[in-house]
């Protein structure tokens, strides 16, 4: 439990945040120096930052990005192929999602399918309760582990997905380095 002097702290410090960056706005992503290589290329884990930060911007926010000028002319293409790639495995990923789930699916069903048809044509196995709820179970874990994986996984995919295309719209601001 935290007691009243650290909670004093935290909010403190919170206003302090808050003074320190009132100019940032929540839309803005700042590239530094350090973001690109000496031949001028933006660094990829650049990139995983801009796109970690990316996430945190509404949809309907257009997103802004600072970087040094002197960066300008290889940014956009850098960031384009990056992105692009990143583009590919995210499809790839989503039809994996959707092959797994059919399986997933199928399988539940066929293992419930076939307990139906078994406790029907033969009056013994449905005297053994625990063999027919066992299986039951069974194939509705299947078929649960098919509507996570088709809804759940692909909606994050999807999510990741529109958050590169957000990025690469970003209308882009060059600033003067700091020297």
């Amino acid at each position: 439990m935290m007691n009243k002097k650290q909670k004093k702290q935290y909010l403190k410090l919170e206003k302090e945040l808050n003074h320190e960056f009132r100019n940032v706005h929540e839309n803005e992503l700042t590239l530094l120096d350090e973001d690109f290589k000496d031949d001028g290329k933006l660094k990829s884990s650049a990139f995983a930052r801009l796109k970690d930060e990316c996430w945190y911007i509404p949809y309907e926010d257009e997103v802004v990005i600072k970087l040094p000028a002197k960066y300008a002319k290889n940014f956009s293409k850098r960031v384009r192929f990056l992105a692009s790639r990143e583009l590919s495995k995210i499809k790839k990923d989503r039809l994996e999602a959707c092959f797994h789930g059919a399986i997933l699916f199928a399988t539940g069903i066929l293992v419930l399918g076939t307990l139906s048809i078994s406790v029907f044509f033969l009056d013994a196995l449905s005297e053994i309760m625990f063999i027919t709820e066992l299986f039951t179970i069974f194939s509705w874990v299947f078929v649960w582990a098919a509507v996570s994986k088709f809804f759940i996984d692909r909606r994050e995919t999807k999510d990741q997905r529109f958050t590169l295309l957000q990025m690469l719209s970003a209308k882009i601001i060059l600033v003067e380095s700091e020297k």
